[in-house]
């Protein structure tokens, strides 16, 4: 029981029985009974009292550490979104470029009325040949 063997058992049996005597031995070990029940019950309640907050501490961790999981899977799932704005503001960027140089190339061919001036295709003459080179002989 508390690592007390039969024969201290019975030597504290003995000793009980001579200190408190026969008619007072039964009501002292019912008392006793009870308050090692109370003992028992008290030790019991405290363990499941513990065994509560350990539960309730591993789930904060728990909750703490899904928390973190959840912040850095949503950091990993941003990225791409990030990217693909960067990339969205580059395309903008360009489309703007490509349409002011059209818009200037528009305005060099407009007349101080807004109207289109009219195109003079400049004809490309053929170079003269020099003296000195040589013609083919027919």
């Amino acid at each position: 029981m508390f690592g007390i063997g039969w024969t201290e058992f019975i030597v504290i049996a003995l000793v009980l029985l001579i200190f408190v005597g026969p008619k007072n031995l039964p009501p002292l070990l019912r008392k006793v009974g009870g308050i090692m029940a109370e003992f028992k019950s008290a030790s019991r309640e405290l363990r499941n009292q513990l065994d509560v907050e350990v539960k309730a501490l591993e789930l904060d961790q728990a909750k703490e550490a899904i928390e973190d999981f959840g912040k850095d899977a949503l950091g990993e799932a941003a990225r791409p979104y990030e990217e693909l704005k960067k990339a969205d503001r580059e395309i903008k960027r360009s489309m703007l470029e490509a349409h002011e140089e059209i818009r200037k190339d528009v305005s060099r061919h407009l007349g101080p009325d807004g109207k289109p001036v009219a195109i003079v295709p400049t004809v490309i003459e053929p170079m003269e040949e020099s003296e000195d080179e040589e013609k083919p002989h027919s």
